[in-house]
């Protein structure tokens, strides 16, 4: 159908509960697909129509096998992977972080996509193919003071990004990632002082004078995984309002 470009199609999104993986959610299920929404079990988001809901922490092995096994046996397949799933921005210099700041950023934000492609390319690639969609961030390309485990682990996700799409091309899987510009979520405003206080604070850094909304973040996602990108992988799309041409 014209209006639902993913009709028919099973994705898994992560990081499913505010924000920008909520946002992923709805359009997709707007688009046709049938969405196994997932995140850690005290923030599980409503179940989508059509879809599902799973508690599943990124970082751990056997959760994440046990995840995506429960996703091939409800619906048969897995068309979609979303890594959205990401850790808290945690601010300080490379002489102020713990190691164990470092390690909980990059298991989440790193290895947390790594074991769930790990998981799903088998189930996509037995279905015919796929996409894999990872949620990276404009601070991926370029970084702003105290953002070390933030900034290096998104570059490390749009590198990761590179190397499955000339893995998997035989297998008609397809990678791109997504870098985000700021975008307006409750992360965000509850420590800037509300929407005034983002926008006063982040807006002036983008060429376009505003942060970013979900939902456009959303609709590249959704542009990413249909047919109309079928051409498109091993790529990072910017979606950053301008913030990295300034």
């Amino acid at each position: 159908m014209a209006d639902q470009p993913l009709n028919g199609r099973v994705a898994i999104v992560t990081g499913a509960s505010g924000g920008i993986g909520a946002a992923i959610v709805a359009r997709y299920t707007a688009a046709g697909a049938r969405v196994a929404a997932m995140d850690l079990a005290d923030r599980l988001p409503d179940v989508p129509d059509g879809g599902m809901v799973l508690p599943c922490d990124v970082t751990d092995d056997d959760a994440v096998a046990a995840a995506v096994a429960a996703v091939a046996e409800r619906f048969g397949r897995i068309d979609i992977l979303v890594n959205n799933a990401a850790g808290p921005v945690l601010v300080g210099k490379v002489t102020e972080i713990t190691a164990a700041t470092w390690r909980e950023t990059f298991a989440i934000n790193l290895t947390g996509a790594f074991l769930m492609c790990q998981a799903a390319i088998p189930v996509m690639a037995a279905g015919g193919g796929g996409v894999i969609v990872n949620v990276a961030s404009q601070l991926g390309h370029v970084t702003t003071k105290g953002r070390a485990p933030y900034s290096a682990s998104k570059a490390g996700l749009i590198s990761l990004t590179r190397t499955l799409a000339v893995d998997h091309a035989e297998d008609n899987i397809r990678a791109v990632s997504l870098s985000p510009g700021a975008v307006m979520t409750t992360r965000l405003t509850s420590v800037l002082g509300g929407e005034a206080g983002v926008e006063e604070r982040l807006g002036k850094l983008h060429a376009l004078g505003r942060v970013g909304r979900a939902e456009e973040i959303a609709e590249a996602a959704l542009f990413i995984a249909s047919d109309a990108a079928s051409f498109m992988t091993g790529s990072d799309m910017l979606v950053d309002g301008g913030y990295t041409a300034t």
